[in-house]
């Protein structure tokens, strides 16, 4: 995921204490994607169906096909806001399709699904000649006061889907990472990057409330899932530093107060409840993890399952054997389902493992569909020089 040729295009320097907000808007296709939502519902043994596949349909490579360049990019997740659904991805590079030769780079990137029908068609609105090669989360002004800067850079990269808090807004978390040169990074924390989709005048505006909304310091709550119930949104983080991957934290906030700190509150499994303080980690805090699994944990998405009556967690595990796995919970607190089901092997491509694997149910929850049956899901796929998001619709029995 590191492209040493985004270390020469787009670099900016660490930035110090949090800075005001930044924020940028684009312009996006009119093209609408419609699907029902559903609304989660609790029961206290779930009806489970099987997780065993009676279908898959590989679309392969998502990308925007019309695009006058070659785009490459990876990891991302998907958001839908006034039926218009997006993904957004990590590193993207353009490439000139006659030279080969690249001709920009970003951090990341957006792009607009075109057809719920074709999940691999994509059209960019980020990576444009008329935007640039500037990220489609805006850096902070003192960030990009150090663009240019060849020998360090920041990054703002997602691995998981957004959190839809109404029709036209939504929240989405970012790694923060830092890097010393092409070979040498640290992450610093996550940002929160809020969405406002404007329906009439086709635009989307970006911002990020701080450069930081969770040091590393403490757990990157929404940076691994996040789910919304009974208006009350569920992020989990992941104990990357003294569990392993293992334990996955908790926290919430009701919609509507999603930028103000003073109404989180963080999960604490001895109690079995909530509390305003937050878990400081400073060594492994099994008590305070709403998951402890028996695999370390990479990648997911969390999200309600009509056809199974449960909350899934969708995920690829930190082994990187390619594997989609699935917990199932009648809660999003829990108690989970650690077995680990197996319900899709990718096939890594010549560069190694596949990597950024998550699902986005919302492709198949339109009128008539059970949502939770289809899933479409997504990962990285690494060739031989590049990577790029593949997509592939998996049918349960």
């Amino acid at each position: 995921m590191i492209f040493s040729t985004l270390v020469l295009l787009c670099t900016v320097a660490l930035a110090g204490a949090q800075t005001p907000a930044a924020s940028q808007s684009f312009p996006i296709p009119s093209i609408l994607t419609p699907y029902v939502p559903t609304k989660p519902l609790y029961f206290k043994t779930p009806v489970m169906k099987p997780f065993t596949i009676s279908k898959v349909v590989n679309w392969w490579r998502m990308n925007d096909w019309a695009q006058v360049y070659d785009i490459y990019r990876d990891g991302g997740g998907s958001c839908s806001l006034y039926n218009r659904t997006f993904w957004v991805y990590c590193d993207t590079t353009a490439y000139s399709k006659t030279t080969g030769k690249i001709v920009g780079a970003a951090s990341n990137s957006m792009t607009l699904a075109m057809d719920f029908n074709y999940p691999n068609r994509l059209k960019d609105f980020t990576m444009i000649p008329s935007t640039g090669w500037k990220p489609a989360i805006p850096f902070t002004d003192y960030e990009a006061s150090f663009s240019g800067n060849i020998g360090t850079r920041y990054a703002l990269w997602t691995y998981t889907n957004c959190v839809q808090l109404t029709p036209t807004r939504a929240m989405h978390f970012f790694n923060v990472q830092k890097f010393y040169n092409a070979y040498s990074s640290k992450q610093y924390g996550n940002t929160m990057a809020i969405y406002t989709m404007d329906p009439v005048t086709n635009q989307i505006t970006i911002e990020r409330p701080e450069q930081y909304w969770y040091l590393n310091t403490t757990y990157p709550y929404g940076s691994f899932a996040s789910v919304v119930v009974n208006n009350v949104a569920y992020l989990y983080g992941i104990d990357r530093l003294y569990s392993g991957n293992y334990d996955v934290h908790l926290a919430k906030v009701p919609v509507g107060y999603e930028t103000n700190r003073n109404y989180y509150r963080y999960y604490d499994a001895a109690s079995g409840g909530f509390s305003y303080t937050m878990p400081v980690p400073t060594a492994r805090r099994q008590a305070n993890a709403v998951i402890q699994g028996t695999q370390p944990f990479s990648t997911g998405t969390v999200f309600w399952s009509d056809y199974h009556n449960a909350f899934l967690l969708v995920f690829f595990n930190n082994w990187v054997d390619s594997t989609f796995r699935v917990l199932s919970a009648p809660s999003p607190i829990g108690p989970w389902n650690v077995s680990n089901t197996v319900v899709y092997q990718s096939t890594p491509g010549p560069g190694g493992y596949n990597y950024g694997g998550n699902a986005s149910p919302i492709y198949y929850q339109k009128p008539g569909q059970v949502a939770g049956k289809d899933l479409m899901l997504q990962y990285t796929y690494q060739n031989t020089s590049n990577r790029y998001p593949n997509a592939l619709h998996v049918t349960f029995t």
